[in-house]
């Protein structure tokens, strides 16, 4: 009666320490893909700012991908970054660009624009099957960058 006790206890303890184990990596997973997450999206907003006005207001209003299911299909960071993790790209990202000032203009713009609202949006699925977003957004000016921020 005491082994079969005994031995209760020890399934039970190594239960719960596979459980530790097993929460422990998810967190650490999802912990490492945010932090590349935010690298990616700052990343992407420093070199918009390296920009000319002329190549921002050439972006095309609207969402525009820069991830395929193959991987990175154009942006020179998001290809750096892939190559980092071995060639694979578990996020996607995309580019949204709305014109603020003047409103309703239209792409291709009627009216050169002074303000743009430029997103970027990153998503990826963590190791539990959960889906993550992460979004970035910036105004650019004609005379330069006005303000970023993140939002979760």
């Amino acid at each position: 009666m005491e082994v079969a006790l005994a031995a209760t206890v020890l399934a039970l303890t190594l239960v719960g320490m596979i459980q530790v184990i097993d929460s422990g990596s998810e967190m650490l997973d999802l912990s490492r893909k945010q932090t590349i997450a935010a690298q990616i999206l700052h990343s992407e907003i420093d070199q918009l700012r390296l920009q000319s006005w002329a190549t921002v207001t050439s972006y095309p209003a609207g969402p525009t991908p820069f991830t395929t299911a193959l991987g990175p299909s154009y942006d020179p960071i998001i290809a750096g970054i892939a190559q980092q993790l071995g060639g694979t790209f578990p996020y996607a990202v995309t580019r949204t660009v709305t014109c603020i000032q003047p409103p309703a203009n239209p792409f291709p713009y009627a009216v050169q624009p002074l303000l743009l609202q430029v997103t970027f949006t990153i998503g990826w699925t963590g190791v539990t099957g959960h889906s993550y977003t992460r979004t970035s957004t910036t105004y650019v000016g004609q005379n330069g960058l006005s303000t970023a921020y993140q939002r979760s």
